[in-house]
């Protein structure tokens, strides 16, 4: 899984860099090129975590200090919260935010 996360991560950082370096002749495409992309990508990954699984926003070590306490949060070792974290991780660390496993 981390194998995947990461291919897929490096892969949307390299599609970045290359529009940018795709357009050298307009500067101006190329600045909003740079900034839109990320931009892009960071609203679908607020925007996907939020409609899939709104249990999935956050770091989720709070809620994991509750489970391991004994108290039982059904809906947060779901898939659907797994499925929303994991694309939402790849999609903003794709944009080049460091969170998650970088910051």
């Amino acid at each position: 899984l981390s194998f995947v996360l990461d291919f897929l991560i490096e892969k949307s950082q390299i599609a970045h860099v290359s529009l940018f370096k795709n357009f050298t002749d307009v500067t101006i495409l190329q600045y909003f090129l740079w900034i839109a992309l990320p931009l892009i990508l960071i609203s679908f990954s607020v925007g996907f975590t939020h409609v899939v699984s709104p249990n999935a926003i956050g770091s989720g070590i709070p809620e994991m200090k509750t489970i391991l306490r004994g108290v039982s949060l059904s809906e947060y070792l779901s898939g659907r919260t797994f499925l929303a974290k994991t694309i939402g991780l790849i999609s903003a660390l794709g944009s080049g935010i460091p969170l998650g496993k970088e910051g």
